[in-house]
This record gives structure tokens, sequence and C-alpha cells, in this order.
């Protein structure tokens, strides 16, 4: 690959002291940080302009008032500028472009500069613009904190056909996506000027987003991607490139890591909704999470050791309007300590791509220094029988002497360590169902592969075992006893039952086998609701009616004819030990994984009796107004309310808040995957008048009245809550960001300043919204940062 080098006059007249080619940098030259990564670009071996520097040195001589510096580098440049070339000079300041804010537009920039005079006027006026940004609201907000030093740079005009931007991850998710935006002619137009670019996304080898005429230039943006994402390994963190393309080749003109990417969070309902399905009360909340996380993080830690103790439990998940989100990025943290790539949760977390360049699951060097306890933990859990088995005898007997606790007779203390051994139990429990699964899912999938190579159709057979302890832990089976039995009862007889019910004076009555064998099913399974992880659900018990209906509108079992495998499974089981082997195992943790469920649900169910109880001691207590209120409070609000910490009108505030929160959001649908940490916008469609869209630019969610600025004569106008609505932005608009409190502009991409500057000042942005300026002043608008969704409310 070419490097870009640089032409000089070949009769130097002194030494240079102010200015220096770029090729020829020293570690410790005080040149800034643009140019440092243009000198990294150039040691990679990539193709970047002619370019020269001017160092902090000649900045700070001309900042103690010594104009004699300008005549210094008038000597200088006088033997290094090429006679009839075009420069464009640049700032290359040591606040701009690092790694926490870009200051991308904040500091002047000249193009198509010709002569030694015009190019020193061009340095003063990025120097001018340094004071400028030190007295600015944009960087006191930033809190950049350091002294600005200027330094500059001098490069030869390259005459581009098209000009652009290149993200190697999407700079508003952090997803593994390169993003390509680009302009005719000169790119300065994607930051200064009110241009919409063409837009380009790729994401595993495959185009999520293009232009659909541009087809002509698919090649160049393809070789943009991939010296891209090669420069991003080199340089060990995602990027933000500008290039241009003159016709021949591909030139690089500046550097920067992706500013504000670390902080931004995936959170995914794809693994949490199986185990905590729909709204979550804030007790169930604030039992379940402490108790599941704490059972993953130590099947984490038997994977990675210690390095698993940095894990907060509580950071594993989170609520979004009362559902349970997974926090990918811990995972992602987890996957890069075993060696694995980072982008691969985004495959667990429900992302899918038909690309060929997805990430694999691919194990290196540093998965080897964690293969020993790796290997055993496999090891173990191989033999991992033998603890479940121990499970589920000890803790069904644990979990008795609970469920036969008398706890009409308890106080609030004793209610609190009946349940905190619960919660204790139930944490090894949770554990035990996690394990349970993942060893069932892997025997059953060695087995499904084994068979299917032995010609045998898996989706046509079912092999469940069909042992006593797994029949007597299935409702199913004495349910369909039941409905077999209430069909026998003649109609007369069923008459009176419908016509009573299940009241119990009658029931004693009537003394029929079928109302004894439902008292039965009662006793054995009332514990069961519709959620085996939620408490604060009806039971069964509670709600016999329920069963009742389930019995007399369901048709009696029919076991369906299966698929004549007998004998090939058979052949397959004798051909090989390791055969058999799998098969009895596959069909082993089967009856394993239900049986541990099964345990753990009825031993989980029991908080609800607990709960309640002391529900009805604070009831009677004045401290609630209703037995269910207790459920929406947490478990430390409901001991700082026992205590007096929590006074009751606060608590039964707190109860209403969330009673018509979770009311508001009942039937709200919620993304698979959300990105950072702002809830979802959730509106209610009757309140839309319309609706607009474009490009997310910068997550987040707000809602608030719209402020149209059409120039600076409008400035006045915006305060502060105001959603910025803008044609386009200038580096002169800056100080509205630090009213606004959300961005849409008619125009602009990721690389606009309006975008750059919403980022890091954290306030959502959309750009290429259509017709946006057309909104009147004071209408109130919902913003949505993370799909590029303006929702249009009403007038103020």
């Amino acid at each position: 690959m070419n490097r870009g080098g640089l032409e000089v006059s070949d009769n130097r007249k002194q030494s240079l002291s102010f200015i220096s080619e770029l090729t020829k940098l020293g570690k410790r030259d005080p040149v800034g940080n643009k140019a440092r990564n243009l000198f990294f670009l150039h040691k990679q071996g990539y193709r970047i302009p002619k370019t020269i520097t001017c160092n902090f040195d000649a900045y700070d001589k001309f900042k103690s008032g010594d104009e004699s510096v300008l005549d210094q580098l008038d000597n200088e440049l006088s033997s290094i500028l090429i006679e009839g070339k075009k420069y464009s000079v640049r700032s290359s300041a040591n606040i701009e472009d690092a790694t926490s804010y870009s200051f991308a537009g904040q500091f002047s920039t000249h193009l198509n500069i010709e002569g030694r005079k015009a190019i020193i006027q061009a340095i003063q006026s990025v120097w001018k613009s340094a004071e400028k940004v030190n007295e600015a609201e944009y960087i006191k907000t930033t809190k950049s904190g350091s002294t600005t030093k200027m330094g500059v740079i001098i490069q030869e005009m390259v005459k581009p056909i098209f000009s652009g931007v290149v993200f190697t991850k999407n700079p508003l998710t952090g997803l593994d996506e390169v993003i390509v935006e680009s302009v005719d002619g000169y790119g300065d137009a994607l930051v200064q000027e009110g241009v919409t670019p063409n837009r380009w996304v790729y994401k595993w080898g495959e185009w999520i987003e293009h232009p659909d005429s541009q087809d002509d230039r698919i090649s160049i943006i393809q070789e943009i991607i991939q010296q891209s994402r090669e420069l991003a390994v080199h340089y060990g963190s995602p990027l933000d490139l500008e290039w241009c393309y003159d016709g021949q080749h591909i030139y690089w003109l500046q550097l920067r890591a992706i500013t504000a990417l670390e902080s931004t969070k995936l959170y995914s309902n794809r693994i949490s909704r199986e185990f905590l399905p729909g709204m979550i009360k804030p007790l169930v909340w604030s039992v379940n999470i402490p108790m599941i996380n704490s059972s993953w993080k130590d099947l984490f830690r038997e994977v990675i050791g210690s390095k698993a103790d940095s894990i907060n439990i509580h950071n594993l998940s989170k609520q979004f309007h009362y559902r349970a989100y997974f926090n990918m990025g811990v995972i992602g943290n987890i996957f890069e300590v075993l060696g694995m790539p980072r982008e691969a949760l985004e495959i667990l977390a429900g992302i899918e791509s038909a690309g060929e360049d997805r990430p694999l699951f691919r194990p290196s060097s540093r998965t080897f220094v964690h293969l020993p306890r790796m290997l055993l933990t496999v090891l173990r859990k191989l033999v991992f029988s033998k603890p479940i088995e121990i499970f589920i005898r000890n803790y069904r007997k644990h979990y008795d002497r609970i469920a036969a606790v008398d706890i009409e007779s308890l106080n609030y203390e004793e209610s609190f360590d009946y349940i905190d051994e619960l919660f204790n139990l139930n944490r090894y429990g949770s554990y035990m169902v996690i394990v349970s699964q993942l060893l069932n899912s892997l025997y059953n999938m060695m087995l499904k592969r084994m068979l299917s190579s032995y010609d045998i159709n898996t989706e046509a057979i079912h092999l469940s075992p069909n042992t006593k302890r797994l029949r007597e832990s299935d409702p199913r089976d004495m349910l369909n006893q039941l409905r077999k039995k209430y069909a026998s009862i003649p109609p007369e007889e069923r008459e009176k039952i419908e016509g009573h019910g299940l009241d119990t004076e009658v029931i004693d009555s009537q003394k029929s086998e079928f109302i004894e064998q439902f008292n039965e099913f009662m006793q054995q399974y009332g514990h069961l609701s519709d959620s085996g992880n939620d408490f604060s659900r009806l039971s069964w018990r509670e709600t016999p009616d329920i069963v009742y209906e389930m019995i007399k509108s369901e048709p009696a079992e029919i076991q369906a004819g299966r698929e004549d495998s007998h004998e090939k499974i058979q052949n397959f089981r004798q051909e090989k030990k390791m055969n058999d082997s799998i098969y009895k195992r596959a069909l082993r943790y089967q009856e394993y994984r239900e049986l541990v469920n099964s345990l753990y649900t009825f031993g989980y169910s029991l908080f609800r009796r607990f709960f309640l109880h002391i529900a009805m001691l604070l009831k009677n207590e004045n401290k609630i107004d209703e037995r269910d209120d207790i459920f929406y409070l947490s478990q430390g609000e409901i001991r700082n309310l026992i205590h007096g910490r929590l006074e009751g009108p606060d608590a039964k505030q707190r109860i209403q808040q969330r009673k018509d929160e979770m009311e508001k959001y009942a039937d709200a649908i919620l993304p698979e995957i959300i990105i950072g940490d702002s809830p979802p916008l959730i509106l209610d469609k009757q309140e839309i008048g319309m609706e607009l869209s474009g490009v997310a630019t910068s997550g987040g969610h707000y809602t608030g009245p719209a402020r149209v600025i059409r120039g600076v004569g409008d400035f006045g106008k915006i305060s502060e809550g105001d959603v910025l609505v803008i044609p386009y932005s200038d580096v002169s608009w800056t100080p509205l960001f630090s009213l606004a409190k959300a961005v849409i502009s008619e125009s602009g991409g990721l690389l606009s300043h309006c975008s750059i500057v919403a980022r890091e000042y954290g306030i959502p942005a959309i750009v290429s919204v259509d017709g946006a300026t057309q909104i009147e002043d004071g209408t109130i608008i919902a913003v949505d940062g993370d799909n590029g969704q303006v929702s249009v409310l009403q007038k103020q």
C-alpha cells in the first residue's frame, strides 16, 4: 500500500522549530491529537494527503503577544510549501479528537488556501478560534477541563469526486455494524452545512441500508469499509474516520476514536422473558433479581473464577416499564474474559443477520487461560445427577416443613425469618433450575444430532421419560383423570355441582368421588399459578373455579400416535455404547429438568403465604389499604414501613403511583432490544396527530415543546427544556444545545454538527426529518432518538 509522503523544497534555509513534516514527527513533538492520528494512519501504511504540522510552541508564543512568531512561520513555510499548490488549514488541539470528547467543528477550518500569507492568516484564525472555544458554553458543559493548546495541520488539497465519514461501529447504539455517509465533492459539508448524505449500513457481510442510485460506488464503499475495519483493529478501538476519493485513490483525512461509546448499554429480553415474563411488580422484582442473578453469578464464577466477583447482580437486569431485560454488556464482558468476540452477544440478544461474516463463538488464545477451570466445571456437570438427586430429596423436606408452618401466629420478625430462609433455599433452587436446563439442552441437542445421522426424523418423534415421579410432578396426568371422572358423572349430578359451584358446604354434602379427587388435586397442585416466577399471581388454590372450568371445558386427553421409530431407536442404542449412554442421559436430564422446575416452583410459591400474612398485619395497622398493595412495594420498603423508616401515607402514595404506571403501560409493546438506559417512548395512539421519521443520531427519549430556529435571529426564542427544531446546524449554533433537551434537523447525518454535539451533551437527536420546520412553535412533540421517530402530539 502506498504511503502518503511530502514533497519539500531541496533548499532548506534553516532548521525548522515550529513546522515539521508529518512523516518525521517525533514521539514528543507537541502537535495535537489530530496530527498524531494522521501520523498513525501514515505509519500503518494508509494513504493520506501530504501534510505538515505547526506545533503548540508557535501558538503559545503568539498567545503571549509575541508576533515575531509570524515572521518565523513565514520563513519556515517558505522552505516547505510548494508554489501553486492549494492547502487546507485545520486545528489539531490537545483536547480535540480525544477519547472523551471530539470537539468536532468547534475550531476554524479553511480549504483551498494558496500562498504563505494566506496560510499564515488561516493559522491565526485557527489560533483565535481556540480562545473562543475556551470561553464557550460547550467546553464548560463537556467538562473537558484541560487548558487548550493549539497545533495546526496544513494538508495538500485533494480534489475529490466524493467524500465522507465511516464509523466502524454504530456510534449511537454501539452495535457491530459499519456506517458510511458520503456527499459529492468535499466532505466538510457533512459537518458545516445543511446537507443530507448518502448512507450505507453494512453488518456481517450484508447491506442493511444503501442508497438506491449509488450502485457504481459500491466497490469503493466496500474498500473503505474493509480498510476502516483493519484500522480499528490496529488502533484497538472503534473509529470514526473521514475519507475522500479522487477517482483513483482513497485518502484518509482524519481519525477519531468514537466518543461516548463505552457507556452505551445493550439490553435484551430474549432470555429474561423466559424467566421473568410479563409485567413484574416491585416486590417480586426485589426478591427475584438478587435471588436469580446471584445464581447466574455463581455459575459465572465457576467458569471464570474471581473475575466474576466484580459482577454487580443488580446490574445484570433492568426494568423498562416493569418488564425485565438482561444487560448484555455484562455478558459481553464475560465473553471478552473468555477470549470470545464481544460482538457475538448481539446474536444472543436477538439481533439477526443473514450475513456471511457473523461473529462465531470461537475460542481464542485467551480462552486457553481459562480452559483448565472450564474443563473442570464441565466435568463436574457431567456427573451432576447426584447433586440433583440430593436437591430433590432434601429440599422437598425443607419446603414441606415451611409450608406446614402455622402462619397466623407469626409476627413481622418471625415472618421475615422464614422469608430469608426461603430466599436462601430458592437461590440454590434457581441455580439448579439453570444448570438442569443447560444440561438438558446439551444432552438433547447431542442426541438429536446423533439420531439425525441415523436418518431418524427427530421432529416426528417424541422422546420423553415416563417415570412415576415425573407423572406425579406434572398436574396434567391428574387433570386428565379429573376430566374422565367428571365426564362419568350423571348429568343431573353435574348440574348440582355446576349450580352450587365449589362451595365447601355443598361439596361436603355431595360426597362425590369427583369432589374428593378435586380436593386431592388442589392439595397437590394448588400452589401453581399462571406464572411460576411471579408470586404476586393468584394461585389455583385461591381460584378453584378456574381449575373447575379447565376440567369442564377440556376433553379427556387422547394419546396421539407416534411415528413408528421404536425399531430404529433400538438399533441406534445397540450399535454403540456411547449412543445408549447419550440416549439415557438425554431422557434422564429431561426428567431432572421437570422435577427440579416443579420443586423450585413449589418452594418459590411459599413466598406468597408469608408476604400476604405481612400484608394483613400492615393493613390492620392502616399502613396499606388493601392486602395486595404489598406487591407494589419492594422488600426493603416493606421492612422500612414496618420499622417506621417509611411513613404509611408515603407508602400509599408510592403504591398508587406504581399502580397507575402499571395500568398505563399494561398494553405497551416493547422491543426485544433496547439501547441505553432510557425507557422506550410509549405514546397513546389517540394523542398522535402526525408522525415524522428520520435518521437517529443520538439516543434517548424526550417529550416537550418544539421551538423552530431557522437562523441567528431566532436564537432568543429557545428556553430550557425545548425541543430544538432546525433546518441544519452550524458551529455558531452550539450555545443552543445547552438549553435544548432534544434536537430535530431537516438535514444532516451522523457527522453533522448537531449530531456530534447532541451525543456529547447526551440529548436525543434525529436528522433528515423532512418537513420538521413546518411544526408550529409550542407544539408538544415526542422524540424517540433510538428509532428516529418524531410524534407530533398537541399544540401547547
